[in-house]
């Protein structure tokens, strides 16, 4: 297997040298040197927040692309699952019936288009009975990576205090293993850029098989041509 890219990086290219990124990041993850001709961000300090990536107007800095790679496995022939994060109703509202955007995912060639909302249910569940045994301990809620990476990294004494539940992803991905078995691909579409590290964490990196971001998510529409007005209604998997 290639070696990944960071979750972030800087296109030398592209970069203007405004250092906007150097100022918005929130863990100095960003280094500027003489001998260097533009700023370089640091796997090992960066937390995968994405605050560069929003504030770079020449859009010098880039994520790792899972395009080809959800590509290849909707061409596997593999049953393949898209995990929906609730948050698509306020980025996609330009799409006036949610039945829409399934179609138009289920378009791209998916088998099974799954809602994240029902992992936020369990994981609600969760919480709530870890929660009454905590006899006082202050816990952290371990739902978002870009924080979990920031205790890691940073606050390490801290660790013990985050709380020992999987993310709302990670728990979809988990029931749609038990609904299909292990033949089938999952792949997250969502927000966050640092769940494209969160998923290696886990099953060898193979329960959750690639992460797409809506912003690739709108390149592969756009690639493929698809439109709402061009779909059926389709509702979620059950």
């Amino acid at each position: 297997m290639p070696e990944l890219k960071p979750v972030l990086y800087i296109n030398d290219s592209k970069c203007r040298n405004s250092y906007s990124c150097v100022r918005v990041c929130p863990v100095n993850a960003i280094e500027v040197k003489p001998q260097r001709a533009h700023p370089y961000i640091l796997p090992e300090r960066c937390i995968g927040c994405g605050l560069c990536y929003v504030s770079c107007s020449p859009h010098a800095i880039e994520f790792r692309d899972s395009v080809d790679q959800v590509k290849a496995l909707l061409n596997s022939g593999r049953p393949t699952a898209a995990l929906v994060d609730p948050s698509i109703s306020s980025e996609f509202e330009d799409i006036t019936d949610y039945r829409k955007f399934v179609a138009m995912i289920r378009s791209l060639g998916f088998t099974y288009v799954h809602e994240v909302s029902f992992g936020v249910d369990l994981i609600a569940q969760a919480y709530a009975k870890l929660f009454s045994k905590a006899e006082g301990k202050y816990m952290i809620t371990a739902n978002c990576p870009a924080i979990v990476k920031l205790i890691e990294k940073f606050h390490p004494e801290m660790i013990p205090n985050l709380a020992p539940l999987v993310s709302p992803m990670i728990a979809t991905a988990m029931v749609i293993r038990e609904l299909y078995g292990a033949e089938v691909a999952a792949v997250q579409i969502g927000p966050c850029i640092d769940s494209k590290d969160e998923v290696l964490k886990y099953g060898d990196g193979n329960l959750v098989e690639g992460v797409l971001t809506f912003v690739e998510l709108r390149k592969m529409f756009d690639e493929f041509k698809i439109q709402e007005r061009l779909v059926k209604l389709s509702d979620f998997d059950p």
